[in-house]
C-alpha cells in the first residue's frame, strides 16, 4: 500500500524524508500508521477549468 512518510526514516536500507511516498506491504501498514511514521496517501485533487481560470492574470489585475 502506498503511504506518505511523516518523519525521516530508513526502511529496507533506503532513506525517506517527510513527504516522500513509500510502498509498504499490507501486513506492515498498521504498524507505520500506529507509530506515526506515515499516513495514508491522500488522493490528488484534479485541477479543473475553474481553478485554472482563477490563476490567470487579467488585464485589469495587471494595471492595478
Amino acid at each position: 500500500m502506498k503511504l506518505k512518510v511523516l518523519v525521516p526514516l530508513t526502511n529496507k536500507g533506503k532513506n525517506y524524508q517527510a513527504g516522500d511516498d513509500i510502498n509498504v506491504p499490507e501486513e506492515k501498514v498498521q504498524v507505520f500508521l500506529n507509530k506515526g511514521w506515515a499516513s495514508k496517501e491522500a488522493k490528488l485533487k484534479r485541477q479543473t477549468k475553474e481553478l485554472k481560470k482563477e490563476s490567470v492574470e487579467t488585464k485589469d489585475d495587471a494595471t492595478s
